[in-house]
Order: structure tokens, then C-alpha cells, then sequence
């Protein structure tokens, strides 16, 4: 049964999820791309982005556990993740964006350990710096900031000073990079963040002319989104305080894909809340279907990248 490969943490379990991302990103820049091995820039390119995407899975699978996200020991979540990857390929050619996902996720499982109520100026410190870290890697993810804010309201909203802690970690941000411009002595990349900002902000209500195989894999991930939150909304045993987290992430996430048109934010929450969904099927024949159908879309999606290629 394929649900029993994946309710256990077992190494190997982990070490297939990697070899489907590796297989993934080879067919799709070998083989539908036509990229060649020689080239040495698109190769080290590679290499940073599968690691920064083991990383993640990683990550993500620690913040599982740490945080009992899901009520048993299971590899759902980075399943589901990996699945979400291999569905928009293109993702292995922005090592920046899955850089800047990686520190976005470090955030959320900084924002989890607010629930202890210790330590919370750190933690809102912490959590503030690494989502300015990943707006340096990619500037519309500042948007997370509003994460900080949302937490408030639940921990130390009545502390006014805390209000004011991003903006402190933003000051340390500015002068850290500005020790580095000038100690190298090079420019401030400015017209890469203004002409983000411009350009996104231009393309935001146009309709761009997408490829059949991307059009599918939306289709299929906007389906996954819709469903899960119908899910958490509507049944109260999925509500916890670790999950009202996620749930804040991802509408914010959404927020940052609307502007940026950048899945990957929203690849984490979502596949912690499908897994929440999964692991309490109780019809077995109900769980595999889903298995199947959610480990066949990423190879239909390369099938059809094959045939738009041909």
C-alpha cells in the first residue's frame, strides 16, 4: 500500500523524495529545456537549487515534528511539497526564489515557537529578520512582514513597543548591506527592486500567455488550495495554534504570489494543511486514490511538457 510508504519517517522515504526532485529537474532542464551538462553556470545553478530545495524539505519536515503539525509521524507534507515543485518546473532555473522560500519557511517555524509566550521579542526579531533576508533575495517576499503584525494580535499586542521591532531588524538589514557596499565597494543593486516592483505591478491585471502543461498544473494546484481550506475551515479538529500559523502564512503567501506570480510560497502551508487532511482519511481505498492521483499529476504535467515541446 502506498500510504504505509509514507506514515513513517524511515531515511529511505526521505532519500526517494529527493531522487524524484533530482529526476524532475533533469528531465525538465535536459531533456524539455535541451540544456547541456557542459555548461558549467547552469550546472552550478542546478546544484544550489536542489540543495537549497533539500534544505527546505528538511526544514519543513522538522517544523512537522517540532511543532506535532500532524497528529502521527509521517512524510506526507514533504511528499506533497516535492509533488508542488516537480508541478512547475521552472523553479529549478530560480535558485534566488527557492533561496528566498527557504528563509521564508525559517521564519514560519520562528513564528511557531511564539506559542510559548517566551522570548517573544527575540522571536519577533528573528522572525522579522529572516523574511528581510529573503526580500534581499526576492522583494516582493517584505509582504511577510504583515506575518509580524498578525502575530501580535495574539502575543504581546498589548506591549507597544513590540509593534516596533521590524522596523529595528530593517534598520540592522540597512546597515549590515551598507557595511558590504562599501566595504566591496560595489553599487546597491536599487533598479533590480525597482524594476521588480514596476514590472509586477504593470503585468498584475494582464493575462499572460501561459503553456498547456503550466495552465494544468495551476488548475490542479488551485484545486489543492480550495479544497484544503474548505477542509481546515469546516472541520474544527484540524484547528490548533501551530496551524492557525500556517493558515496566517498562507493567505499572506497568497498575497506575494498574486503580485509576484511565485507558486513556491505557498508550497509549505499547503502541503502541511493537505497532510493534516490525509492522515485522518480513515478509508483506506479513499487515501490511495489520493496518493495515486497527487504522485501521477507531476508526471502527466512532464508528459505534457514533452508533447508541447514535440
Amino acid at each position: 500500500m502506498l500510504s504505509e510508504h509514507f506514515e513513517n519517517t524511515k531515511t529511505i522515504t526521505f532519500v526517494i523524495v529527493l531522487l524524484a526532485l533530482l529526476m524532475g529537474s533533469g528531465l525538465y532542464q535536459y531533456q524539455i529545456l535541451g540544456l547541456s551538462f557542459t555548461e558549467k553556470y547552469q550546472i552550478i545553478t542546478t546544484v544550489i537549487t536542489f540543495f537549497l530545495l533539500w534544505l527546505s524539505l528538511l526544514l519543513l519536515h522538522q517544523i512537522d515534528r517540532w511543532n506535532e503539525l500532524t497528529e502521527t509521524k509521517n512524510s506526507y507534507s514533504i511528499a506533497f511539497f516535492s509533488i508542488f515543485v516537480v508541478l512547475f518546473p521552472t523553479l529549478f532555473l530560480k535558485n534566488e526564489i527557492v533561496g528566498a522560500n527557504l528563509l521564508i519557511m525559517a521564519a514560519m517555524w520562528r513564528a511557531l515557537t511564539l506559542k510559548t509566550g517566551i522570548g517573544i521579542p527575540q522571536k519577533l526579531f528573528d522572525t522579522s529578520l529572516l523574511i528581510l533576508c529573503a526580500a534581499l533575495l526576492h522583494p516582493w517576499a517584505i509582504i511577510f512582514l504583515l506575518n509580524i503584525w498578525i502575530s501580535l494580535l495574539f502575543y504581546g499586542a498589548q506591549k507597544r513597543r513590540y509593534w516596533f521591532i521590524p522596523f529595528l531588524a530593517l534598520l540592522v538589514i540597512a546597515l549590515l548591506a551598507a557595511s558590504i557596499v562599501l566595504l566591496l565597494d560595489i553599487p546597491f543593486p536599487f533598479d533590480y527592486y525597482t524594476l521588480t516592483f514596476v514590472e509586477d505591478v504593470q503585468y498584475l491585471f494582464q493575462l499572460s500567455d501561459h503553456s498547456l502543461p503550466y495552465l494544468v498544473a495551476l488548475g490542479c494546484f488551485v484545486v489543492l488550495f480550495a479544497f484544503s481550506l474548505i477542509v481546515y475551515y469546516f472541520r474544527s479538529k484540524y484547528h490548533s495554534i501551530s496551524s492557525l500559523v500556517v493558515i496566517q502564512f498562507l493567505w499572506v503567501g497568497l498575497l506575494v504570489v498574486l503580485l509576484s506570480k511565485e507558486m513556491i510560497y505557498l508550497f509549505a502551508p499547503i502541503a502541511v494543511l493537505f497532510a493534516l487532511y490525509v492522515e485522518k482519511i480513515t478509508l483506506r481505498w479513499l487515501k490511495e486514490t489520493l496518493l495515486w492521483l497527487l504522485l501521477v499529476l507531476p508526471a502527466l504535467v512532464l508528459s505534457l511538457h514533452f508533447i508541447a515541446k514535440g
